[in-house]
């Protein structure tokens, strides 16, 4: 049976008061609160035929009625209007997903801020910078009609996301296509190959969604070269001073200057590894042999450690060049095989 427009209307006013109350609903509740401008008596009458058509029920013989299963079930196919979040509830979701996203860079941040506190060194920690690295999956989320969130997942394990507007508005089974189109054209691909070609073809898959597959193809983009070059977390600067060599503020200042410039130090690093290097490997560069005038009272003893997925990142030791290196390595050498364990349990075990 086919309900009529006040039946409906009258059906959301009792489902919605429910929902935010918990209490069983009247006629006259529902006669002041909303806006369909017909008496109690008549809320009462629409309210008892719904109960005897099973879409209310009534607990109790003197109670209102409160929504029934299939009340229920009419609502949210028919009747509940779509819900726009809140300023606050989607920053609130923004924050979990960054949360989740930079748990792989704070657990490798915390890695060099341990091994400075260890040795009383100056430490870098170097993330992995893959040529290779890809999208393996898309999916967009919907906040409201105004926006929606892009989470793309990269192949060594991080989450990026980005807030969109949206030019047009577009059903959840729009969505899930744009989706799907992202999927089949995009994932598993480089940075080279997301060609303009490809995504004029997948934008024209999309229809009037064209810009949101072009919106997030442009993403991907911006996150695949972002990790070209890879973050660099510095910890334990201070800890230089502590040591007579570096007394002198001058040549402390230069020092300093240099380990803070990301430049420098993704230059100095790539001059002492190779692609082939096993994750775990010592190497030491000492004084004379940095080739940079600042790290020349200085030493370095380095390590790489394993993010998996062929991926290999580097942290660095810095001190005058008499520090202890037998000392430094055998800490280093430790503690990296321990995080590899840890990298590989905690994020990157098959399911």
């Amino acid at each position: 049976m086919s309900l009529s427009d006040r039946k409906r209307r009258i059906l959301k006013a009792v489902i919605d008061e429910y929902i935010e109350n918990a209490e069983p609903v009247g006629s006259r509740v529902i006669a002041s609160r909303s806006r369909l401008d017909v008496s109690p008596a008549t809320i009462r009458n629409e309210m008892s035929e719904l109960e005897e058509l099973g879409y209310l029920e009534q607990p109790h013989v003197s109670a209102g009625r409160i929504p029934s299963t299939a009340g229920y079930r009419l609502y949210v196919n028919e009747l509940m209007q779509d819900y726009a979040l809140s300023d606050h509830e989607a920053e609130a979701i923004n924050a979990a997903l960054r949360t989740q996203m930079r748990e792989l860079e704070r657990t490798v941040r915390e890695f060099g801020s341990f091994v400075s506190r260890l040795t009383n060194y100056t430490t870098y920690t170097l993330m992995p910078s893959p040529s290779s690295e890809r999208v393996m999956k898309f999916d967009v989320l919907i906040i409201d009609e105004r926006y929606a969130i892009v989470v793309i997942v990269t192949s060594s394990g991080l989450l990026k996301n980005k807030r969109i507007r949206l030019a047009t508005s577009a059903t959840e089974e729009e969505i899930r296509q744009v989706v799907r189109i992202l999927n089949t054209h995009f994932t598993n691909r480089t940075l080279d190959e997301i060609s303009l070609s490809l995504i004029k073809r997948a934008s024209a898959e999309a229809g009037n969604l064209a810009y949101l597959v072009t919106a997030v193809a442009d993403f991907a983009g911006e996150v695949l070269d972002d990790s070209g070059d890879g973050d660099i977390y510095l910890d334990g600067i201070s800890r230089m001073l502590n040591h007579p060599e570096y007394r002198d503020p001058e040549k402390a200042r230069e020092l300093l200057n240099y380990l803070s410039d990301k430049r420098e130090i993704l230059r100095h690093t790539k001059e002492h590894f190779s692609d082939d290097n096993v994750a775990g490997q010592i190497r030491f560069s000492i004084g004379t042999e940095n080739s940079d005038e600042p790290l020349k009272d200085a030493g370095i003893v380095y390590g790489t450690y394993d993010l998996g997925k062929n991926l290999q990142g580097v942290i660095g030791i810095v001190g005058p060049t008499r520090m202890d290196y037998a000392k430094v390595a055998a800490n280093l050498n430790y503690f990296i095989n321990g995080f590899n364990k840890l990298i590989r349990d905690s994020f990157f075990t098959d399911i």
